[in-house]
């Protein structure tokens, strides 16, 4: 085997195992999403409820003001018929403040049950606050975990950087330029074996596109005086054994 395919397969590996961990450091921010989803549901239904009872107290305090017109228009009433000169008079006036007061107390009826209804939504809210209180810690303490996990994966991921960095180092220049085009193109292995078919005699392939290999290359990777790559797939390929 040629001296820096033998570096290059430690190169590979510490890739391999860069390439899981930064996989895994991008999925476990993900984790979060459905934490996420619920805090940003249950901030949404408070806010509906907070909306109710802006509605509400709107609703009271439009008929609290119009049950002051209507004070204000019965006693009007009441001194206009107590000074009235005629039976007439008086018995308009009268059927005036009847109707005011039979107006108010149906406005009275209405913001009462208004208020019943405002004091079930506050009860809710608080009920809704609480369980979303819940929700955000439970999602601040999966986030701290996963940043934690992260951070570890970070640190790790940092470390086999800095022992490829080293490896590389001892690898040739031309040899680690190739490596590094192949592996910016292909999926996978940029180094592959090639391995004998059992059931033919002499017959190898590469195992990364399985295209056969001529006895010349195979003569070629017995020597092992210069890197050689799979006519097909362009990865640089090696005789095991």
């Amino acid at each position: 085997m040629h001296q820096s395919i033998e570096k290059l397969l430690g190169v590979q590996k510490l890739d391999r195992e860069i390439s899981l961990l930064e996989e895994a450091k991008s999925r476990r921010p993900m984790e979060l999403s459905d934490d996420l989803r619920k805090v940003a549901s249950g901030k949404d239904v408070v806010s509906r409820v907070e909306d109710e009872i802006k509605a509400c107290r709107m609703e009271i305090d439009k008929g609290e003001l119009k049950i002051r017109e209507l004070d204000a228009d019965i006693e009007k009433s009441t001194i206009a018929m107590n000074a009235a000169n005629t039976n007439d008079e008086y018995s308009i006036f009268k059927g005036q403040i009847a109707k005011y007061g039979e107006e108010q107390g149906g406005l009275e009826e209405e913001v009462l049950e208004t208020m019943n209804h405002l004091d079930g939504l506050q009860g809710k809210k608080a009920e809704l606050e609480r369980d979303l209180a819940d929700t955000e810690k439970a999602y601040q303490r999966k986030e701290t975990e996963v940043n934690g996990l992260v951070k570890e994966l970070d640190s790790k991921v940092g470390g086999l950087k800095d022992e490829r960095g080293q490896l590389t180092s001892f690898v040739d220049g031309d040899h680690f330029a190739i490596y590094e085009r192949i592996r910016s193109k292909v999926d996978g292995d940029s180094i592959v074996p090639v391995e004998k078919k059992a059931e033919e005699e002499g017959v190898f392939f590469c195992q990364g596109c399985y295209m056969r290999v001529t006895k010349q290359e195979l003569n070629q990777l017995a020597l092992a005086q210069e890197l050689l790559t799979c006519r097909s797939c362009s990865r640089l390929l090696f005789l095991e054994g």
